[in-house]
């Protein structure tokens, strides 16, 4: 990548491999480090104001807030586990130029929840069932998981890493935390000051399957 400047959305997801020039010694760009966290963190508030236009605005505006927090922590909590599994790929990378690996596959799913959000959003104002919301919102989240693989598959055919497997089970990894984030500070789908339904500690799956029945 020549100029940072010119970089988007549109250049991350048709060529993820262009931004991944690291490997050769040349300077980090920290620009790229803002894009790159900036384009994950509003991906993913535009998705939580979707599901939470659901309720009201407000809620919007806290969900929206709740899932960028969800972004941030998760991949805060999961860096250990990427220097360890990019490690197993055969990555011989910094812990700078790691976390650009892994804010590249971020940024590319926060892309893609941006793009959903709209059609979230109308199912959120126009429908009163809340387990189809959440039906609704997994099926668009694991289709934007799905193809933040690419980034990985790049860094393989670039040979930053010898091959994809401890990447691919890094994202998996990333994807199971943000859930039990989001799980963490629920409700999400409830007007302000509502308790938690069903309170206490829970695991994602059972609040996922307790929320759709």
């Amino acid at each position: 990548m020549n100029n940072v400047k010119t970089f988007g959305p549109g250049e991350l997801l048709r060529a993820p491999d262009e931004i991944m020039d690291f490997a050769d010694g040349k300077a980090l760009d920290w620009r790229l480090v803002v894009f790159l966290a900036t384009a994950t963190a509003t991906g993913c508030a535009l998705f939580g104001f979707a599901v939470g236009s659901f309720v009201d605005l407000k809620v919007a505006a806290l969900d929206a807030a709740k899932m960028a927090g969800v972004a941030a922590f998760s991949f805060g909590l999961c860096f250990p586990s990427l220097y360890v599994f990019a490690a197993i790929s055969g990555s011989k990378l910094s812990a700078a130029r790691l976390a650009v690996l892994g804010l590249v596959c971020t940024a590319t799913l926060g892309c893609l929840l941006a793009a959903l959000s709209p059609i979230l959003w109308l199912f959120s104002v126009s429908t009163e069932k809340p387990a189809f919301i959440v039906i609704l919102s997994c099926i668009l989240a694991t289709l934007s998981f799905v193809f933040a693989v690419r980034p990985i598959i790049a860094a393989a055919q670039k040979k930053i890493v010898a091959n994809s497997s401890g990447l691919n089970v890094w994202l998996a990894v990333f994807a199971v935390i943000a859930l039990q984030a989001v799980t963490l500070v629920r409700p999400m789908l409830a007007p302000l000051g509502s308790e938690r339904d069903p309170p206490g500690k829970r695991f994602f799956l059972e609040h996922f399957i307790r929320s759709i029945r």
